[in-house]
């Protein structure tokens, strides 16, 4: 055993350690080219763990524990938080979300401004039972500060298996407390139609003949759960539709693509911008479904692939967004496998809607504004807010049919 870890060791530190001090260590050798940079970094993290092998006062050390921290120390020191090492459970656990099924307690999170955040619980699920709000700060997981810590990170502390217990510190509007909750099997339904609506709003959408569809994030799944939620809606003769994108964290780019491909006669969806200026357009393949006046429901908490397919509909058929200001992530991440299991998420490139707009750190503008922002306010005045939106958008709807007649 002693030598199989010491063998992965070697491996990754050849691995991981193959770029390290591009990050800016430099091991004060400003000057050195980026060769004699790479090879002093190497040389010093062999030689630290040699010497901590050598002289550590406890004989017994976990050397993929070594290994994992100095992938993650690498990472960190980019100060970017969409980078980020994954060990092999954390990687996992992202293969997990990717298919919609897992045990934790049913919450969506990112991180902003350096503090990590619930961007939506899911409905019937034990962190919506318990009352957790979009907005609430995790600031400590079973007695562990979220301080500094990685994305996956603290998904991997969340999960567990189900009929185990997490404990969550929490803060909302400078309010501090804590809440203890059961883990369960989470199956993500990302795709919703107006079922989820009240029966008033339901009565109206279909006497008007508008559809209605709500997308919880982008997963494996989504794209074919859209498919399957819209067509019968077209078939039915629907007139408009209204899109509802808020609290949609984000997820995969493939699966936003494959959405926006029921919108589209191809065309840009997104351009990609690597690190060389390099710009690539992502195109719908053509094919539409839906071809008639769409509107978008975004807020706060609308993100990423979710701004991406919001960005592209208000670009390409000026679908008006009726809300609140966005987000603001505008970065792609690359999942990178490594040795043991393990991987790493770097951010790779940026991206532009289809006229060209950087909304990273900016988010996007809504079209009309209604409503205000979620983060913090009691479940009543949420509902509240989130009826005052759905309502404009389906006065937005009309009155651009009106105008199309």
């Amino acid at each position: 055993m002693r030598i199989r870890k010491k063998l992965a060791a070697t491996v990754l530190i050849g691995f991981l350690l193959l770029g390290a001090f591009w990050a800016g260590y430099g091991y004060g050798q400003r000057r050195a080219s980026a060769a004699e940079t790479q090879t002093q970094g190497m040389a010093l993290l062999r030689e630290l763990l040699r010497a901590v092998q050598q002289y550590y006062i406890e004989r017994k050390i976990d050397l993929d524990r070594l290994m994992y921290g100095a992938a993650k120390g690498m990472l960190e020191a980019l100060g970017d938080p969409y980078t980020r090492f994954m060990e092999p459970r954390a990687y996992r656990i992202f293969q997990e979300d990717a298919r919609g099924v897992f045990n934790g307690i049913g919450i969506f999170i990112d991180i902003r401004d350096g503090h990590l955040i619930v961007v939506q619980p899911i409905e019937g699920t034990p962190a919506h039972r318990k009352g957790l709000r979009p907005g609430d700060k995790i600031l400590s997981i079973d007695g562990v500060s979220t301080k500094d810590m990685a994305l996956q990170e603290a998904v991997m502390r969340i999960r567990g298996p189900a009929g185990t217990t997490v404990r969550l510190k929490l803060e909302r509007e400078g309010r501090v407390f804590e809440v203890e909750i059961v883990r369960a099997k989470i199956q993500i339904d990302t795709v919703q139609g107006p079922e989820i609506v009240d029966a008033a709003v339901r009565k109206e959408l279909e006497q008007e003949r508008l559809g209605y569809v709500r997308i919880l994030t982008f997963n494996e799944a989504t794209s074919r759960d859209f498919e399957e939620t819209l067509r019968p809606m077209v078939q039915r003769g629907i007139r408009g539709l209204i899109l509802d994108l808020r609290n949609n964290g984000g997820g995969l780019l493939d699966s936003v693509i494959k959405v926006a491909d029921d919108f589209l006669e191809g065309g840009p969806v997104v351009y990609v911008v690597d690190r060389n200026g390099k710009k690539e357009a992502s195109m719908a393949k053509g094919g539409a479904i839906f071809k008639g006046p769409v509107v978008v429901l975004v807020n706060e908490f609308t993100a990423s692939a979710a701004e991406i397919l919001a960005g592209a509909l208000q670009d390409r058929l000026d679908a008006p967004l009726v809300g609140v200001q966005t987000f603001g992530k505008g970065v792609i991440q690359t999942i990178v496998p490594l040795p043991g299991g393990a991987a790493a998420s770097i951010t790779t490139a940026r991206y532009l809607t289809p006229k060209g707009r950087d909304i990273h750190k900016k988010g996007l503008s809504p079209t009309v504004v209604a409503g205000e922002r979620i983060e913090g306010k009691p479940d009543l005045e949420v509902r509240k807010i989130q009826a005052q939106q759905l309502s404009k958008a389906i006065e937005v709807l009309k009155n651009m049919l009106v105008r199309r007649k």
